[in-house]
């Protein structure tokens, strides 16, 4: 299937070239809320934004239709997004094509599956009529060019050492790049220089410690430093928000061990930043497959007792890092 990348459709954009209607394909929902966005800003400018979400759920089709359809008395341009559009069935589907092949004047609409694969009829119909726009969650190899991008949104050209410092802070998903990013231009002023190190002492947020680091400190078996981030992240959340990028770690440390040396970097989403994956081959050095198999075991203990235990978080931490990570650290 042949597909338009969310690049293409801002350099299109900036060209001038705006369609009426856009289908959008995948599940990365701060892709989709990015791209309509630039469509707002290209449609609106300045002034204030019509836009309309348009939801089978919670709307009923004949709505949905007459929205889309019925031109305004004031010929003012309106946004709309529908989601789910396989709830839409029998003539209301016919009218939605319809609109499809001649959009109402003024009336621009976005059309989101979350499917990629998506096999159902009313898929086949848009990818004869629009060529999808890939929303899927992009690869590790990608992340870098978002990265730019969200620094030439806020004006800011960026060097390769900056953008490497995002990446291996919050380089897991375009989401959190483009929060961390959004929270460093917003900080910086006419005296700053944008360094490494000023991503770096920023990237502190008051001095909290953030999870890239204490998975670092576990994967080298740092127990000092393990339980002095640990307990900063617990104190603002719970060990449960620990757990999935815990196991996630030494799931990614036992497959190292199992693969014995011809282990390949995964080019799909694991929840890891690359401040941690980067590191991975260095922490299954500091483990065997014994010890990470037994840190694993552990984390299926600590599963147990918090769902049928009232064990605090604190004393859930010191279990695991004690009995998991070699006392000298």
């Amino acid at each position: 299937m042949k597909t338009l990348s969310i690049k293409h459709v801002f350099l299109s954009l900036e060209k001038g070239d705006l369609q009426q209607v856009y289908f959008l394909m995948g599940d990365d929902y701060f892709l989709h809320d990015y791209l309509i966005r630039k469509l707002e800003k290209t449609l609106f400018g300045d002034e204030s934004a019509h836009r309309e979400i348009l939801i089978p759920e919670d709307m009923g089709q004949l709505e949905i239709i007459d929205r889309l359809t019925q031109p305004d008395l004031f010929s003012t341009k309106k946004l709309f997004v529908l989601r789910n559009p396989q709830l839409i069935q029998n003539k209301y589907r016919d009218e939605l094509l319809q609109f499809c092949h001649r959009p109402t004047p003024n009336h621009y609409l976005v059309i989101v599956m979350d499917d990629f694969y998506s096999k159902l009829a009313i898929a086949d119909k848009f990818i004869k009529l629009f060529t999808p726009i890939d929303c899927r969650s992009p690869f590790e190899n990608k992340l870098r060019a978002w990265a730019k991008q969200f620094f030439d949104d806020q004006g800011i050209d960026a060097p390769p050492s900056v953008v490497q410092e995002v990446l291996d802070m919050s380089g897991d998903s375009v989401y959190h790049i483009f929060n961390q990013i959004e929270k460093i231009c917003l900080s910086l002023d006419d005296v700053d220089i944008l360094t490494p190190e000023y991503v770096r002492k920023f990237g502190g947020w008051n001095r909290e410690f953030k999870m890239w680091e204490f998975l670092n400190a576990v994967g080298q078996k740092d127990l000092s430093k393990a339980l002095i981030t640990g307990k900063d992240l617990i104190l603002r959340n719970s060990f449960i928000s620990l757990m999935p990028n815990l196991t996630t770690l030494y799931q990614e440390l036992l497959f190292m061990h199992m693969e014995n040396g011809t282990y390949k970097p995964f080019m799909g989403f694991i929840p890891l930043t690359n401040g941690v994956k980067n590191k991975l081959r260095d922490h299954a050095k500091k483990y065997s497959k014994q010890e990470i198999e037994n840190a694993l075991a552990i984390l299926g203990d600590i599963d147990r007792s918090i769902k049928t235990t009232s064990e605090s978080d604190e004393s859930l931490l010191s279990r695991f890092l004690f009995n998991s990570l070699d006392k000298d650290g």
